[in-house]
């Protein structure tokens, strides 16, 4: 209906089909240009003046006519939409053919064809249309997304080809760390060997001394001989690691020193520290020919040396240990995208040992690398909400002590206060402990005893012994028989 409505707008009055070149009369109709002129022609012929074919109005003279450009472009798209051989409207869509046609070419060539009105065509192909927008619009989705998915791909073998390499090199670290401790256990257990084996002659020699004298010799040679008396009880120590250690060596001595000279010249009753100067004097003086002072007369090294354990439960996640060798190894790698962030004391890589340490004197040893190393003890660890993250490395809260090497110099820390000490780098470094006394006691180990600094207190709590090691450091806790 509405198509034929627009129709009819666009149809001229004379020739009834669709403008053509339509221009318009004073009186506001149209007309196709030719046949108006030919109409007003016909009326000069027989004597009548020009009026408008429509409405009747008269014109004195034949009016100027002017082209209706906005209905002509009108007209002009209708014709498009016109049946070429019948000139009528194409109000149907031959779906047979596929094509447009009028009512009249279906009664005649496209008779008995499969005929639809234009709109239900046009919906059917809208339908189709928009499927295919959809598919268009899946593609248009779907292609960004294999691009965010190859580049995601992308990025995780680039992830995992890092951590590759980063395990490579972990794994030849840790091998060269364990071909370092296995060749410094053979040389051990060689001169272990070779110390066992002398020690086994000399029995033997003995062995047969003894015999024969006990078999063959009479009552007065047997009462003549003057018999050496046993070892003393230093002697039962390891032979692979006590009998050439400072501590051992002077031990004879200490046994011989009178009760006065085990005082602590270095302590003061009111708790103040005395410098380096002012003890190395007694760490130094000699012993007899061949032998020095290696320890404090006061640190026994039989019944004050403990051996202590790292605690893995305390142990930050970029830390590897090793039970058997007593070692921390730092790899220098936090998988903090597979473990998340540590809080508190994990937060440093550090590792309390299983062992508290009151009542009494503890001394032990520990070998560490020439990288950012801290040694010390602290009370037990309790988590304090609220505290930044540089209050749990150990000696930067008031409950902790230890001494700082830096890779260039000698620190100790106490409640987030740092006193720089002099020294050069020790591999050994030995840890003394009076828990009455509270002092806490850091030497360097060499062929001597090298006090490197002494923190006096009162402790209140049990302490652990603890250790901070840094990326690619490492540090041993040196294991000793005991009696």
């Amino acid at each position: 209906m509405q198509a034929q409505g627009v129709q009819d707008n666009i149809v001229c009055p004379i020739c009834l089909e669709v403008f053509t070149d339509p221009v318009t009369t004073a009186c506001g109709h149209n007309f196709c240009m030719d046949c108006l002129q030919d109409y007003w022609d016909h009326q000069a012929v027989i004597g009548e003046c020009p009026y408008c074919p429509q409405c009747r109005e008269s014109f004195s003279s034949r009016p100027r006519l002017r082209k209706n450009i906005s209905l002509g472009e009108i007209a002009e798209k209708n014709h498009q939409l016109l049946c070429q051989k019948h000139h009528k409207l194409q109000e149907l869509y031959c779906r047979t053919e596929g094509g447009l046609v009028c009512y009249t070419c279906i009664r005649e060539e496209h008779k008995n064809h499969d005929a639809i009105p234009l709109q239900e065509e046009r919906a059917r192909k809208h339908f189709r249309s928009q499927r295919s927008v959809t598919a268009v619009r899946v593609c248009v989705c779907v292609l960004p997304t294999q691009k965010v998915v190859k580049n995601s791909r992308d990025e995780v073998n680039q992830s995992f080809a890092e951590i590759i390499k980063e395990i490579k090199r972990m794994q030849v670290k840790v091998l060269e760390f364990l071909d370092k401790e296995e060749r410094a256990a053979l040389v051990q257990l060689g001169n272990s060997i070779q110390q066992k084996q002398g020690k086994l002659a000399d029995f033997n020699k003995q062995n047969l001394w003894l015999t024969d004298l006990l078999d063959n010799a009479s009552d007065q040679q047997f009462l003549q001989v003057e018999f050496t008396p046993p070892p003393s009880d230093h002697s039962k120590l390891h032979p692979s690691v006590w009998p050439s250690h400072p501590c051992v060596r002077g031990l004879p001595h200490l046994i011989s020193v009178p009760s006065s000279q085990c005082s602590l010249p270095f302590w003061s009753g009111n708790g103040t520290r005395l410098s380096r100067t002012q003890f190395d004097t007694s760490l130094h003086t000699p012993i007899r020919s061949g032998f020095t002072l290696a320890i404090s007369p006061f640190v026994s090294c039989e019944t004050d040396y403990c051996n202590l354990n790292f605690d893995p439960n305390t142990a930050s996640e970029e830390l590897l240990l090793f039970k058997e060798t007593h070692s921390v190894l730092n790899m220098g790698i936090l998988m903090e995208s597979f473990f998340g962030s540590c809080q508190g004391f994990n937060h440093w890589p550090q590792v309390l040992c299983t062992r508290s340490l009151c009542e009494g004197c503890h001394y032990w040893e520990v070998e560490v690398s020439d990288s950012w190393v801290c040694l010390g003890a602290t009370y037990s660890y309790m988590h304090k909400t609220g505290k930044s993250c540089i209050f749990y490395l150990i000696g930067r809260n008031d409950t902790s002590w230890c001494l700082e090497w830096d890779s260039l110099k000698f620190s100790v820390w106490h409640n987030n206060i740092q006193t720089v000490v002099k020294g050069s780098y020790y591999k050994t470094i030995g840890v003394f402990l009076d828990y009455a006394a509270g002092s806490l006691t850091f030497y360097g180990v060499t062929n001597t005893m090298n006090l490197i600094y002494r923190f006096l207190t009162t402790f209140t709590e049990p302490l652990y012994p603890a250790v901070m090691v840094s990326s690619g450091g490492s540090v041993t806790l040196k294991q000793h028989p005991l009696p």
